[in-house]
Order: structure tokens, then C-alpha cells, then sequence
């Protein structure tokens, strides 16, 4: 009997405690076969009322990355529901001549079929439905530039002069050399909205289109779905393939097309990752077990759990995101390394004789509890996303742990159902390439138990390499960066962020402090100045403010229009009592350009920064630099916010970072005191961390050296890799224990477990590897990155778990041995 030690639970109490747990364990094994078809059917129906939710839907949007309350989120929300969308569809056109009759006829039927054909779009805007402002005499008329077309060389080429002199055409609707022209197609903000619409000489985010009203009795839920989106982006790409032409070169680019480019590599991953490994388990399993019920049963235990997990989401009205699409291959490697672990032993003692109750009921008192633990351990780690402040992985850190609950209910309850129900054969010869395998880990585990000292300084030596990697990681969360390099998406962007000056926006709403307050002349030309001195912000030569509007411009040019159009007249008039006129007059000719530019009561009003598509990291200073301008130019009494995409790309990086460091947080906050308890023993629980954490230290260093970044998906390596290399340790811990208990004899303890699960820890990490290595055939680089990393944390965790733990065990037990 080994001494108790200050801190420890008595060995006696503890050995005695673990025997009640593995007799209750068989216990419950022999309950299950002997109920085999109750406990079957329970299972089976179970799973069937959650897989008929299915199918759930798919949401990709930059706000649905944040958490429904989160500031950021509500505000960019509030924005829409005062001045209609913002996110827009641009389609850019490059022609031989936009001022050609022909190319601007082919331009309006572009424009026609697209408002007319596809669904949910609010409004098209192009050169063809432009608005033109100007007087004629004491009249303003605000007509659609094209409403008369050209009919000859002389109209064209003055149509040519009048919009690029114009700057509210300008890097939005056409090209500063004319070379290019965009049409910007706004959908509706509700799913129940008609057409509506006037329009704004805009882009993306600086649209004129009508405010999106909530239909009567309308909840924020009616907003228009990612689905009916993606849709109405399909259609337009489909019109644009058939209008295709060496004369008429079309870009499609926004952040509409960006979430649907994700979605469809979404759909398509899917598909392939769940193909390539299930085609993997099953040859694992086949060379394991070679017996078709050792591949049919897992495999049946495992799709149920991965079907029952997305149909508790679709029952839920919980979305797939791009986090969540991991949940299939995650369940599948987990409930299948769950499965080797309770088959291998089943399969020992029922090739060597034994009943299959009694087979059953030695595999569940052998691994049932170190399986309830590593259950425990993995839920916990995929818990760790539940307060990372970003709702896709919230939501994975809610659903993920149900999945591996439902997986280990399978495996302990379906499972040995399943193997009392079916005929089963007995093989007693065994794989001579597995015997070989088996002894190759058990000699591993020896050198480590004789040489511990050296295992641990040469582990501890990798981890202080690790850590000046980790010291150079960066954060951000760039969803172009996921799609591949060659990706059309890529391409169009890059070409209208250079001719165009820009394709995403940052809205900046500033409160006047009082009703009618936008109207004053002050402050109208202070907005003037901040045109002026945003336009002078410039980060190197990719980020820069090409474009930006304000009611400060709509009123200068009516002041021009109202003053025979002359040139010298483009200014803020001086009177509040002149501007509330001639913005009466603009309002009673028919237009609504003003409401996506000011609230109802002229208290609110919108700001539009157009800037390039750059990493959301660098977004963060510019938005600071902005918001120190408003400030500095702007009164104490005016209150400025900021929104839109880039805001919500800007703060999704924040969250990454603060995410990581939470989730990994709660992760040891958890697992440390459930090793602690497995254990029993407080030494031997917090020394049993060290090949735990070092995978997982090691890959980040490995990442930081490579200059990989941390964005929502690799952020997600260390709380799924520790939830998942645990497992292992827990089985080798608690085999140890089992055997430590017996002989007292570290060494031998060593030998005899890895004897008898070594051979399951190294097929539950070769199924985990696999399972994260199939990532490594997505088309999206995020997910390809993912899945490297984390396979190879695993598969350096089962090293370590080898080669460290034993020497671990020998040195954390040295005191316990007798003189």
C-alpha cells in the first residue's frame, strides 16, 4: 500500500473509490446488453426526432460574427434601420468606351434585367438612373442622367464632359479617366420589403436609396436571410455570365458576393471532408478490427451523432457559420477515437472467450470512466468558445460539447446495444503489423520511464524554442484571405479598389445635438472640411479614403443648381433659412435622396468613407485617425460614432484576440482541476498538464515562426487540440494508476499500460490527425491552416503522451517508492 501524502487522497480511499467506479461501470454494461433493444431503440428514436430538423441554415455575414448584444452589432443595426443598407453588390463594367451609344445600351439592359429579374433588390443604380440636379431658371429639376439617351457624337461627347466633371459620379458610378463605370445594386433590408428606392450618386454604403422599412409587425428576425442574399447574388452572376463579352467585361465584387463565395466553399468542403474521412475511418477501422461490425458500428454510433448535433442547431434555429462547419469531422474523429477505445477491448476479451456480455461489461469497467473523463475534458475545451465574444464561435462552444455528449452516449449505450444485437465472429489470431506497432510503443515508453530526466529538459528545451514564436503572432480576421489565391472575388476587388478607389465603406453617423441641427451652415461646412481632410488620410499605398459623401455635398449642389448652375455657386449657402429652403424645394421635386443621408428630424446625419479592401488589422489606427478628425473638427456638442463593414471587420479582430485569451483561459480553467480529480493526486494532476499544454505551445511557436496569423479559425486550435490531447493522457493516467495501484512499480505500471491501451492511443490519434488533416482539401486557406495546425498538435500530443508522460509518472512517484 503506498503512503498518503499531504495534499493527496488516502491510496486506500482512492483505490477503492475507482473499483466502485469500474463494478458500476460493468454493471451498466451488463444492463445494456441485457436491455440491448430498449436501449437501441431509445438511442435511435432519440436521434431521429433531431435529425428530422434538419437541413439548418448557413449565415456568413461580418455582423453575425458578433454576439447579438454586442455594441458594435447593435449599433451597425440601428444604422440600417435609420438609413436603409449598406452593404452593396457593385458590378463593374469595362468596356472599349462608356460613352459609347452602344455600350450604353447594352448598360441599360444590364440594368433592367437585373432590377426587373432578380429578387430582393431595392435599387440599381448606374450612369442610366443617375441623378442630375440643375436649375432652369426658378426651377430645380432632379431628373435620371440618362432619362433622354444620346442620339449623336456631339450629346455623347457632352455627356462625356458633364460626369466626370462631375464629383458625385466620381470613383463611384464612373472612373476619374472614364474607362470604367460600376452599377450598385442594393437589396432590401427585410425580407417582406417591396421595391423601393430612388437613388444617390453612391457605391458601396453611399447609396441614395430609400430607408428599408420594417414592415408593419416585422421583428429584426424578417430581415432578409443570408440565404435569399446568396440567392440574389447568384442570379446576378448568372446574368452577368451570360452578357459576358470581349466587349463587355464584367467585375462583380461587395460584401454580399464575398459571403456568398464563403458560403459555396462552405458547401463544397462539406461534402468533401465528410466524404474523405469517412472513406479514412473506415480503413482505419478495417485494419484495426478486420470485421465489418468493427467498421459498420462505429461508423452508424458516429454519423447518428453528427447528425443529432446539426439537427439540435436547425431545431434551434441555430445557423452554420464558417466556424461550425468544423462540428461534422470534429464529431466524427472524436466519436470514433471514443468507439476504437471500448471495441479494442471488446473485441480482446471476446476473442479470447468471453460472453458478449461479459466482454461488454470488462470494456466498460476497463475504459468507461477514463472515456466519461475524456468525454468531460473535450466538452470542456470546445466550451472554452462560449465566451469568446463572437456568436459562430459561441455557438460551436454550445453545440460542439452536445456533440460530444451525444457521441459518448452512443458509444457507451448504442454501441454495446448494437454488438448484442448483431452475430458476431471470433478472431482470435491477431494483425502481426498491429503486434509490431504495439511493441515499438511499449519499448518507447520504457526509454522515457529510464531516461526522465532527459525526456522532460529536452520537452521543456522545444517549449522555450516555442515561445519567441508565440511572442511574434499577429491577429486578424481578413475573410478575403480564406478564399483562394486565384479566387474571381480576389481579382475584381483588387481591380475596383484601384480604379474605383475603393469597394467597402466606414460610415460615420455624427448627432447634431438638436432637430433641424444639419441644416445649420456651420456645421454643414465643417462637414465640408472633414471632406477635405479624410481625403489627405493615406497608409502607404493601400489604404486611403478614394471617396466620401455628405449631406454637405447634396446641399452644394442644389446651391449650384438654384444659381444658374455656375460654378462659383458649389458652396454651403450662409443662412440656415436659405438651406432649409432649397432643401425643401429638393424634397418637392420629387426626390427622397436625403433619408440615407439624414435622419427624419435633420438631427442625424451620415458620413461615407470609401476606402480599398485591405487585412481588418490595419483598419483599427485608420478608424482612430478618422474619429480624431470628426472630433477635432466637429463641436463637444456633436456625438460621433462609427459602423459599417469595416468597423465590424476592425472589431471582429479585437475579439479574435480577447476570444483566444478567454476561451484558452476557461480551457485550463477547467481541465486542470478535472485532471486534478481523475488523478487524485495533486502533483501527478498538474505535472500530467505538461504534455498537454506543450503541443499546443509548440504549434502556436511553430505559427508565430511561420508567420501564420490568429484569426476565428487557428484561434480555435488550442481550445479543440487541448479538449482533445487530454484524452489520451487520460487514458495513459488512468491505465497508470490501475496498474501503479497493483505493483507499486513505476516502470512495470509504464509497461503494462502502454500494453494494453498503446495501440488504441495511437489509432485514436491517427483517426484525430486524419480527421483535421482532410481540412488540409478545402479551398479555403483558413480552413486549410486549421486543419494543419491542429493535426499537428495532435499528432505531436501522442508523441509527448509517449515519450514524456511515462517519465512524468516515474519522476512524480519517485517519492512514493519504498527505501
Amino acid at each position: 500500500m503506498l503512503p498518503a501524502h499531504r495534499g493527496e487522497l488516502s491510496q486506500v480511499t482512492t483505490d477503492d473509490m475507482q473499483n466502485r467506479i469500474e463494478a458500476g461501470f460493468a454493471r451498466f454494461g451488463r444492463g445494456v446488453v441485457r436491455n440491448r433493444w430498449a436501449a437501441a431503440a431509445s438511442m435511435l428514436l432519440l436521434a431521429a426526432s433531431l435529425i428530422a430538423q434538419l437541413p439548418p441554415h448557413i449565415e456568413t455575414a461580418p455582423e453575425d460574427f458578433l454576439v447579438r448584444d454586442d455594441p458594435e452589432r447593435v449599433a451597425y443595426l440601428d444604422f440600417q434601420e435609420i438609413f436603409g443598407r449598406q452593404d452593396m453588390i457593385i458590378v463593374a463594367v469595362r468596356p472599349p468606351n462608356v460613352f459609347d451609344l452602344g455600350f450604353l445600351e447594352k448598360l441599360r439592359s444590364l440594368h433592367e434585367e437585373i432590377e426587373d429579374n432578380v429578387a430582393h433588390v431595392a435599387e440599381v443604380q448606374s450612369l442610366i438612373n443617375a441623378r442630375s440636379t440643375r436649375g432652369e431658371q426658378d426651377e430645380l429639376i432632379v431628373e435620371d442622367l440618362l432619362e433622354e439617351t444620346p442620339d449623336s457624337a456631339e450629346e455623347l461627347a457632352a455627356l462625356r464632359e458633364r460626369v466626370l466633371a462631375n464629383p458625385f459620379y466620381q470613383n463611384t458610378l464612373v472612373s476619374q479617366d472614364g474607362k470604367f463605370t460600376a452599377l450598385l445594386v442594393t437589396l432590401d433590408l427585410y425580407a417582406g420589403d417591396a421595391d423601393s428606392g430612388d437613388d444617390l450618386s453612391g457605391f458601396d454604403g453611399d447609396s441614395d436609396t430609400s430607408k428599408d422599412e420594417n414592415p408593419e409587425g416585422a421583428s429584426p428576425d424578417a430581415r432578409l436571410a443570408g440565404t435569399e442574399i446568396g440567392a440574389a447574388v447568384d442570379e446576378i452572376q448568372q446574368i452577368l455570365l451570360r452578357r459576358e463579352a470581349p466587349d463587355f467585361e464584367t467585375l462583380l465584387a461587395g460584401s454580399p458576393v464575398l459571403n456568398q463565395e464563403v458560403v459555396r466553399s462552405m458547401q463544397r468542403d462539406l461534402a468533401r471532408f465528410v466524404g474523405a474521412m469517412s472513406l479514412a475511418i473506415a480503413a482505419l477501422l478495417a485494419f484495426l478490427f478486420r470485421r465489418a461490425s468493427g467498421v459498420a458500428l462505429p461508423v452508424l454510433a458516429v454519423v447518428l451523432s453528427v447528425g443529432s448535433t446539426i439537427g439540435a442547431m436547425a431545431a434551434t434555429d441555430t445557423p452554420i457559420s464558417p466556424p461550425s462547419q468544423i462540428l461534422p469531422t470534429l464529431l466524427m474523429a472524436v466519436g470514433i477515437g471514443t468507439a476504437i477505445h471500448v471495441l479494442k477491448i471488446f473485441y480482446d476479451a471476446y476473442d479470447n472467450g468471453q460472453s458478449v456480455e461479459d466482454a461488454v461489461a470488462f470494456a466498460l469497467a476497463h475504459s468507461g470512466l477514463a472515456i466519461v473523463m475524456t468525454g468531460a475534458t473535450t466538452a470542456a475545451g470546445l466550451l472554452s468558445f462560449s465566451v469568446s465574444g463572437m456568436a459562430p464561435m459561441e455557438d460551436l462552444g454550445t453545440f460542439a460539447p452536445l456533440g460530444v455528449i451525444l457521441a459518448q452516449l452512443n458509444c457507451l449505450v448504442l454501441l454495446p446495444a448494437l454488438l448484442a444485437i448483431v452475430p458476431l465472429r471470433r478472431r482470435p489470431s491477431k494483425s502481426v503489423a498491429a503486434g509490431r506497432l504495439q511493441r515499438s510503443i511499449v519499448r518507447m515508453g520504457a526509454y522515457s520511464a529510464r531516461n526522465p530526466i532527459r525526456m522532460v529538459v529536452a520537452t521543456l528545451a522545444l517549449v522555450a524554442v516555442a515561445l519567441p514564436g508565440i511572442a511574434r503572432l499577429t491577429f486578424t480576421n481578413d475573410i478575403m484571405s480564406w478564399l483562394p489565391y486565384d479566387a474571381p472575388l480576389k481579382h475584381a476587388t483588387e481591380v475596383i479598389d484601384k480604379e474605383l478607389r475603393g469597394s467597402i465603406t466606414l460610415e460615420v453617423v455624427i448627432d447634431s445635438g438638436r432637430e433641424n441641427g444639419v441644416k445649420d451652415p456651420v456645421f454643414l461646412a465643417r462637414l465640408d472640411e472633414l471632406r477635405t481632410r479624410v481625403s489627405e488620410i493615406r497608409r502607404g499605398d493601400s489604404l486611403f479614403v478614394g471617396r466620401s459623401i455628405s449631406i454637405a455635398d447634396v446641399v452644394k449642389e442644389l446651391h449650384q443648381a438654384l444659381h444658374e448652375n455656375r460654378p462659383e455657386f458649389y458652396t454651403i449657402p450662409k443662412e440656415e433659412r436659405l438651406v432649409a429652403q432649397e432643401i425643401l424645394l429638393f424634397e418637392n421635386s420629387g426626390a427622397d435622396d436625403l433619408e440615407d443621408l439624414v435622419d427624419t428630424r435633420f438631427q442625424k446625419a451620415r458620413f461615407t468613407l470609401k476606402v480599398p479592401y485591405v487585412d481588418p488589422l490595419e483598419y483599427g489606427s485608420f478608424i482612430e485617425e478618422v474619429e480624431e478628425i470628426f472630433r477635432s473638427v466637429l463641436p463637444e456638442t456633436s456625438q460621433v460614432d462609427t459602423t459599417g463593414m469595416i468597423a465590424m471587420l476592425s472589431q471582429t479582430v479585437a475579439r479574435v484576440l480577447s476570444g483566444m485569451l478567454r476561451s484558452y483561459a476557461l480551457a485550463l480553467a477547467i481541465i486542470t482541476p478535472l485532471m486534478i480529480l481523475l488523478l487524485a493526486n495533486l502533483r501527478t494532476g498538474f505535472a500530467s498538464m505538461i504534455p498537454n499544454l506543450s503541443p499546443i505551445l509548440l504549434t502556436l511557436g511553430v505559427m508565430g515562426w511561420m508567420g501564420i496569423s490568429i484569426d476565428m479559425f487557428t484561434m480555435m486550435i488550442g481550445g479543440v487540440a487541448i479538449g482533445l490531447v487530454v484524452d489520451d493522457t487520460i487514458h495513459f493516467m488512468h491505465g497508470f494508476q490501475r496498474y501503479y495501484a497493483k505493483t507499486g512499480d513505476a516502470h512495470l505500471a509504464v509497461r503494462r499500460t502502454l500494453e494494453t491501451t498503446g495501440q488504441a492511443l495511437l489509432f485514436t490519434s491517427i483517426t484525430l490527425t486524419l480527421g483535421f488533416s482532410v481540412f488540409l482539401l478545402s479551398e479555403m486557406q483558413n480552413l486549410f491552416y486549421f486543419g494543419a495546425f491542429t493535426a499537428l498538435a495532435i499528432s505531436s500530443a501522442f508523441v509527448l503522451d509517449i515519450l514524456v508522460s511515462p517519465a512524468l509518472m516515474v519522476l512524480a512517484t519517485r517519492r512514493d517508492q519504498h527505501p
